[in-house]
């Protein structure tokens, strides 16, 4: 487990701001690999048309800097690459989210915003069918509830990390939730303070693709969102 717990803990240092797609997506000199680079070098026109549908399509969603590339865990041997994406979700906290226990509102933030990251991290046939990439990973932090938003705030984050042909069978409905979980690695944060592993539960939230907000329409119509 600790070989993913690197990642988080620089996502979070480095504090969550939203980034334009020259400084979201990780630039080529940040790969320490020749395989990391040329994924990103190779797909790096792909990586764009994600943040445009993430930023145009998801308003709620605020990809950090270098928050969207190839990424090697910190500390994992070899050279295993997962597609990631990295987010500040945005939204209101009501109080039926902040009376949740943390595993509830973990599950309740994948189950919304995190599953649809998936199924367009993977909808492209041909990263996936890369054999340099491993999986995919969804990096969510938002702000914790009964914290004020401003210096000093605390926040909670949930990666989700699983192979690619795992993550395939989720998102078409082929494994069910309670196996991609099984299978996936998990791993929570309460502000910096790093969580057990989480009783992530899924269930079906059709938000991303039903909620739209008052007076926006994205810029790009190309998108259909």
């Amino acid at each position: 487990m600790k070989l993913w717990v690197l990642l988080i803990v620089l996502a979070l240092v480095s504090g969550a701001a939203a980034a334009p797609p020259e400084e979201a997506i990780a630039p080529l000199d940040k790969y320490t690999t020749e395989k990391g680079k040329t994924l990103g070098m190779t797909f790096e026109a792909k990586l764009r048309q994600i943040y445009a549908r993430v930023y145009h399509c998801r308003p709620w969603l605020e990809v950090h800097k270098s928050g969207l590339g190839f990424t090697r865990p910190a500390g994992a041997p070899g050279d295993d690459r997962y597609l990631n994406i990295w987010v500040w979700v945005d939204q209101k906290i009501t109080p039926e989210f902040a009376a949740l226990s943390q595993a509830r509102r973990a599950s309740a933030m994948f189950s919304r915003y995190g599953v649809d990251l998936l199924r367009q991290l993977a909808a492209d046939a041909e990263i996936f069918a890369s054999p340099a990439l491993t999986g995919y990973s969804v990096i969510l932090t938002w702000l914790k509830p009964n914290e004020r938003a401003g210096e000093g705030e605390r926040a909670e984050t949930l990666g989700v990390f699983a192979d690619k042909g795992t993550v395939r069978a989720f998102v078409a409905k082929r494994i069910g939730a309670q196996e991609f979980v099984r299978r996936a690695t998990i791993v929570a944060f309460d502000g910096r303070d790093r969580l057990g592993r989480l009783p992530l539960e899924i269930w079906e939230d059709d938000f991303a693709t039903t909620y739209k907000l008052k007076d926006y329409e994205p810029e790009d119509t190309r998108l259909g969102c």
